[in-house]
């Protein structure tokens, strides 16, 4: 897969953290892509794109504050990433908004916060970058997603994940005849992120316990997308890509 992202403009949402959006972004620089790193936190977006830049020099490394939650800044960010770049050819859906109570003890605005960023963004985002997908007869969208929609955990969060899927699916079913494929690359417990680090008894629980006996870190998941985005998995569309060490295992 050596050289295979040179010059591809691939777009990442909350990358600018220090879990696995970043990881992703830096996994495409590797490689020499035109990376778009864009986050929520706009300092921490300018930040963390001159540092990804620094650390791979052949790679251009661009940032832009986004919140994917609000559709006018999409198109204020995709249309000046076409004329900058070029088109995006590679869309990374990682942004996610991480309320778990229960439905019932769930807000109107929790909810409704929710299915925006964690749903309607990365649709409205593939609506956006689809069209230049189509012109130039190729492109990828990978929409990173969660067991936790399979396994009806963690209320509205579960929803929006279950809702993920369906969105690959019909990304895939409408891009096809283009050449454009769309995977979600769905994850459980990812041992280098805040979230397990501040929950260490999330390790224990029946329902995501690993028979391998370990878990996957960022660098090995934003591996698997850089490979899903390539030609070698020019097979693979419209599916779900567990990368949980087993703790789920997909029927």
């Amino acid at each position: 897969m050596e050289n295979e992202h040179v010059g591809r403009v691939v777009l990442v949402t909350a990358a600018a953290g220090a879990g696995l959006g970043q990881a992703i972004a830096r996994r495409f620089a590797a490689d020499g892509a035109s990376v778009v790193v864009t986050d929520v936190h706009e300092g921490r977006t300018t930040e963390v794109a001159a540092a990804i830049a620094a650390d791979y020099p052949a790679a251009t490394v661009v940032g832009y504050p986004l919140d994917v939650g609000v559709c006018s800044q999409i198109d204020q960010v995709v249309d000046d990433v076409r004329v900058r770049l070029g088109p995006v050819e590679v869309l990374v859906n990682n942004a996610a908004v991480n309320i778990t109570r229960a439905l019932s003890d769930c807000s109107v605005a929790d909810w409704e916060r929710t299915i925006a960023v964690n749903l309607t963004g990365p649709w409205y985002l593939s609506r956006q970058v689809m069209p230049h997908m189509r012109a130039a007869g190729q492109g990828v969208i990978i929409n990173i997603g969660s067991y936790a929609g399979d396994l009806g955990v963690e209320g509205p969060y579960a929803v929006t994940k279950g809702g993920m899927n369906a969105l690959t699916r019909a990304c895939a079913r409408e891009g096809a005849e283009h050449r454009i494929r769309a995977v979600t690359v769905s994850t459980g417990i990812i041992t280098d992120t805040k979230w397990a680090r501040d929950r260490p008894e999330q390790l224990d629980q029946p329902e995501v316990r690993s028979p391998l006996g370990s878990y996957p870190v960022t660098a090995e998941i934003a591996e698997t997308v850089a490979f899903l985005a390539s030609s070698h998995a020019r097979h693979i569309t419209g599916d779900v890509v567990n990368i949980g060490s087993g703790a789920y295992m997909r029927t």
